[in-house]
């Protein structure tokens, strides 16, 4: 069956339309104007960029590490103060409501600040480096964690926990054999999800001064040495990948 627009797709067509040109006006955009840059982009970069100084990998040896130290090390951080909060925001768990509403709502804010906001306003305070890039993914990184561990939290069943409370369990025990139990597989893989964001956002947040590769690929940019700074990209592009094919792996596992 063939299915045809009705007056609310076409109603909702236009109105989509509307609000894209109204954007593309206010921000001077054109999708001429992208395609008159193009050619001037790929020149910049067949030019600076390429070929790739293959050579400069060995510089990149200890920034990369730095940047899964400290993606591993923010990761353990959040991961723990996630947990707490997880189990404060479940209606599972937490019975008294506004407690959990002033938890979600704390965990809201911080996720809606990006981990590269919260290493501008860190490197001003806690100086350039390593601790301000661990300082600023464990943060940014706690909002959306908690998320994930409350809403698995908030999956499992029911029945079993009010089984195990008919028992003459306390509530901490319910928790202990009820709850942790059926929510452990879910915690796992979102942790190992996380660790694969972490290392994206831990290359990002060096751009800006918070250690890790990321902030020699910035010097190198600085410096004007693109050829030297392609070869960073290609580190990380490569490590984000084969981080993901290894998590997805050990997700499938899991689940």
């Amino acid at each position: 069956m063939v299915k045809t627009f009705n007056k609310n797709d076409v109603f909702a067509l236009g109105l989509i339309s509307i609000i894209y040109l109204f954007i593309a006006y206010r921000l001077e955009f054109t999708f001429l104007s992208f395609l008159s840059e193009l050619p001037s982009a790929l020149f910049f970069i067949s030019e600076e960029m390429l070929p790739i100084n293959w050579g400069s990998y060995n510089n990149y040896l200890t920034p990369l590490l730095d940047t899964f130290c400290v993606a591993i090390v923010s990761l353990v951080f959040s991961s723990i103060i996630s947990l707490c909060l997880g189990f404060l925001c479940s209606e599972k768990t937490m019975h008294f409501k506004w407690v959990r509403n002033i938890v979600k709502s704390f965990a809201t804010i911080l996720r809606n600040i990006p981990n590269i906001i919260w290493a501008l306003m860190f490197v001003p305070a806690f100086g350039v480096g390593i601790t301000t890039g661990i300082i600023a993914l464990t943060v940014g990184n706690i909002g959306d964690m908690t998320r994930f561990y409350y809403e698995t939290i908030d999956e499992v069943d029911l029945e079993l926990l009010s089984s195990l409370k008919a028992t003459g369990m306390s509530h901490l025990q319910v928790i202990r054999f009820g709850a942790v139990p059926q929510a452990i597989p879910g915690f796992i893989s979102w942790t190992i999800y996380s660790l694969e964001s972490n290392i994206r956002s831990s290359a990002v947040i060096g751009l800006v001064g918070a250690g890790g590769i990321g902030m020699y690929i910035s010097n190198n940019l600085s410096l004007m040495k693109y050829n030297t700074a392609a070869m960073g990209i290609v580190l990380i592009v490569t490590c984000a990948i084969v981080t993901e094919i290894i998590s997805n792996i050990l997700r499938k596992r899991i689940i």
